[in-house]
């Protein structure tokens, strides 16, 4: 199996961020491609420079990134995997040069890291440890004891890379790995399948889970007011409150609190008397409204769940 194992080093990760480094590794450990690059419009990168070292006086003499595309989008083309570790930002940056067809085959070694190792070090999705610290779970030794090339980082990945697949296909007991020298296409495929099927799953439970909320129907010297919470109110809330003389009347909990939010704005909007703008106003509501308040419920739907 033909692997691209890349990292990038650039000036940012803002919208006029430009490539200074490229490296990438084959599936054999070869170094197939590491090159420095002069950017185009960027003069300076004095934070970036701080993380990777690369000044610009280090890549004054050195081509334009544009001028490689050719040959790095048929090291892309061969590939049947693109790794990376947090692979999502390099890809970023390199289709803002115009590559094609990489997100279909990339993998990311840092969501096999979060799948192997996240029960065991009690860290969540959104908070994966960085590379550095990946490589140490890994056994992994870095040559001179440097991270932060694109070279050394792209290298550590691909090791990490190897390890984590083992370690994967162990832990959620796919086939067995011991006496197996390497992995073959099929299981690699099978390991890749497996991950995307736990990512798909995490990703649904996080955005259930960052849906919920509560909403406040509270009475005002001015009107009825919602407020919209995704925690109940603390008692420094409830002093405030009742310093402002504001009477928390109902709360509900909702599967989906921003849609709620808005639907039951909608719906009590020929009722707004007053205040900065819509998701800001104070209605007159008789029982009725307090009552369909009260009552509301929904259900979240997850539309990029549904489409995969």
């Amino acid at each position: 199996m033909h692997i691209a194992c890349l990292d990038t080093e650039s000036t940012s990760t803002g919208i006029s961020n430009e490539i200074l480094e490229l490296s990438i590794y084959n599936e054999q450990g070869a170094l197939i491609h590491n090159q420095l690059y002069k950017p185009k419009k960027v003069h300076r990168w004095h934070f970036a420079e701080r993380v990777h070292g690369i000044s610009p006086e280090m890549v004054a003499d050195k081509p334009y990134f544009a001028k490689h595309i050719p040959k790095i989008q048929k090291i892309f083309d061969k590939s049947e995997i693109i790794l990376g570790f947090a692979v999502d930002n390099d890809i970023r940056v390199l289709e803002k040069y115009g590559f094609q067809h990489l997100t279909e085959k990339a993998m990311d070694v840092r969501d096999l890291y979060w799948a192997v190792f996240h029960e065991e070090k009690d860290f969540d999705y959104y908070h994966v440890p960085r590379l550095v610290v990946c490589a140490e779970e890994c056994g992994y030794t870095w040559r001179d004891g440097s991270a932060h090339s694109a070279a050394a980082d792209a290298e550590a990945t691909l090791y990490c890379f190897n390890f984590l697949m083992r370690r994967f296909a162990e832990k959620y007991e796919l086939f067995p790995v011991a006496d197996k020298p390497h992995l073959s296409n099929e299981e690699i495929y099978i390991i890749w399948d497996h991950l995307r099927h736990l990512l798909r799953e995490e990703h649904h439970s996080k955005a259930v889970e960052k849906a919920k909320g509560m909403l406040y129907l509270v009475n005002t010297p001015q009107g009825y007011a919602i407020y919209a919470r995704k925690r109940p109110l603390t008692e420094e809330d409830m002093a405030r409150f009742q310093e402002k003389q504001r009477k928390v009347i109902s709360i509900i909990e909702l599967a989906d609190s921003q849609k709620g939010y808005e639907d039951l704005l909608s719906r009590f909007a020929p009722k707004m008397i007053g205040g900065e703008n819509y998701y800001k106003a104070f209605y007159q509501l008789d029982d009725q409204d307090i009552e369909l308040f009260k009552n509301y419920t929904n259900e979240f739907v997850d539309e990029a769940y549904l489409k995969d």
